[in-house]
């Protein structure tokens, strides 16, 4: 799956979102993490629907770069080749994992409201699964926004359900998921980093284990 070129080795990988000014790469082989030289604006680019992405099952796809490892550089594509879409692209440059300066679960939180918004406007369902090019199909969260009868609601799901965390509503241990929805509005909307950081909280994983998975509404089921 590598591109080769005389100077480079750009192999296609899955990402991460922006936390903490560091991302995680998944390759076919490996998975690292890294530093990056300017993380506002990568953290832009993503969950928007303007960079690459690669299909995954059920008609659902995630958003790609390019890593040339040796000289740690992420190469961003654009999703559509047009000159509206040109500024997606962009190039990045990796470094050894920093420290943590602040809390990462309240950044992963504000990335994904700010995704869920993004999703919103242009019909789209997310769901943050663990990264990797075989992700389980489980833990996930999930968010869209559905219409039905002329009324849009803010939709939230979690499986396994998520437990004692004070956010998501407790249900019997035997029910696999659980969900939870409202009038869809800004506040419920960006209200999905709350319940989706909540729920990754409990999978024993970091805000950098994770990836976004999303599809259009007319396939949801």
């Amino acid at each position: 799956m590598s591109e080769q070129t005389d100077t480079t080795n750009l192999e296609p990988v899955l990402i991460s979102p922006v936390v903490s000014g560091m991302i995680r790469t998944w390759s076919e082989d490996e998975t690292r993490l890294w530093s990056i030289d300017n993380p506002e604006g990568l953290a832009e680019l993503l969950g928007r629907g303007r960079i690459a992405r690669t299909m995954m099952p059920d008609n659902r796809s995630r958003e790609i770069a390019f890593l040339d490892a040796q000289s740690g550089t992420l190469s961003v594509q654009p999703r559509f080749a047009s000159s509206d879409n040109a500024e997606a692209a962009g190039s990045f440059q990796l470094g050894d994992p920093i420290p943590v300066d602040g809390d990462p679960w309240d950044e992963l939180e504000l990335a994904l409201a700010h995704v869920a918004l993004s999703a919103a406007a242009r019909s789209e369902f997310w769901l943050v699964e663990q990264g990797g090019w075989d992700a389980p199909a489980q833990p996930h969260c999930l968010f869209a926004v559905i219409s039905e009868d002329g009324a849009a609601n803010a939709v939230m799901e979690a499986a396994p359900a998520p437990a004692d965390t004070g956010v998501w509503p407790d249900v019997p241990s035997d029910q696999p998921g659980v969900s939870v929805a409202a009038p869809a509005s800004q506040e419920t909307i960006e209200a999905a980093g709350i319940f989706a950081t909540t729920a990754i909280q409990t999978w024993n994983v970091h805000p950098w284990d994770v990836a976004l998975t999303f599809g259009k509404l007319e396939d949801f089921a």
